[in-house]
């Protein structure tokens, strides 16, 4: 197995320089404008501390955050206009420009504000490395909610072939909260926007999952934020509505649905246990179907086969 990088979670100050000022006019404000000088244009190597164009700076595909509050922007931007944009963004060069790894929020704030250059430090980075690096920023400032990062641990696992194991390395968190939080993708999406809105918590979204029919699971999770139960409360609404589900549910259809929830609960403790995602398919023939194992390299195709205890024959 090839060796494991070291954890992001700490010195991410450190890939960031001091502090530094872009000057603005005072726009007539009365307000003194920072007098600070601006950082160099950038080094012939293409890295280090630079002014570069807001105008191009592009946002990261891998961006993890999605919602941004109008009204925490719209005061960071009136702060820019006076002060200027104190803290240096963290970009990597791409072909169309400059491509965000940290900093969006600032990005943003200052476009609003009206500059027309930012402070940057420009890194050599690749894809996987930008993503990881832009989750762990996120998840530092805890400005992610539960969804956002469940869809962007799903990311690393499906985009970069990362194993949970491998993510809860690089975030500091065990594998099976990585795993736990990567289940809420699993979620209707009615319910998942409930989660992201912060109506219900990842606790509450994890219970709902035992739910398998989503419009019982939909009105339980209305009902639980209209309540204001507790994921404990929530948890035994679920465990009482499990019986009633078996044994008023006699049709093809409810058989279906028992056997689709062991075959995700089987998948997804196999999935734990091997660090990968695992699905169970059935087949048309009964008691037929695959088990698909995913692997992302030849690494982890290795350690699949030591985790199975499996020697293949010379």
């Amino acid at each position: 197995m090839a060796s494991r990088k070291k954890r992001l979670g700490k010195g991410l100050s450190s890939m960031i320089a001091k502090p530094v000022a872009v000057p603005v006019s005072d726009g007539g404000s009365g307000v003194e404008a920072v007098d600070k000088k601006p950082p160099p244009p950038p080094s012939p190597t293409g890295e280090g501390l630079a002014t570069i164009p807001v105008a191009q700076v592009h946002p990261n595909p891998h961006q993890p955050r999605q919602d941004f509050d109008p009204e925490a922007l719209k005061a960071l931007s009136e702060s820019i206009k006076l002060s200027g944009l104190m803290q240096p963004v963290v970009v990597r060069s791409v072909s169309t420009g400059y491509e965000l790894v940290v900093g969006e929020r600032r990005w943003r704030a200052a476009k609003a504000a009206g500059l027309e250059s930012i402070p940057a430090v420009i890194r050599d980075l690749d894809d996987r490395t930008s993503a990881e690096w832009a989750l762990v920023e996120n998840l530092q400032r805890e400005d992610l909610n539960p969804i956002e990062r469940a869809e962007a641990f799903l990311g690393l696992q499906d985009d970069f072939g990362l194993t949970h194991q491998e993510i809860a390395d690089q975030v500091g968190l065990t594998r099976s909260a990585v795993t736990n939080q990567i289940r809420l993708n699993d979620l209707d999406q009615g319910t998942r926007e409930l989660v992201r809105a912060g109506d219900l918590t990842a606790g509450h979204g994890r219970s709902l999952l035992a739910i398998t029919n989503i419009e019982r699971r939909l009105k339980l999770a209305r009902e639980a934020m209209r309540s204001g139960w507790s994921v404990r409360e929530l948890e035994r609404r679920v465990q009482d509505a499990a019986p009633a589900k078996q044994s008023s549910s006699k049709t093809p259809k409810s058989g279906v649905d028992v056997v689709r929830h062991q075959h995700e609960e089987l998948a997804r403790q196999l999935g734990e246990h091997l660090g990968t995602r695992v699905q169970i398919r059935t087949g048309r023939k009964k008691g037929a179907g695959q088990l698909v194992v995913d692997f992302y390299d030849l690494d982890q195709f290795d350690g699949l086969m030591n985790r199975l205890d499996f020697k293949p024959d010379a």
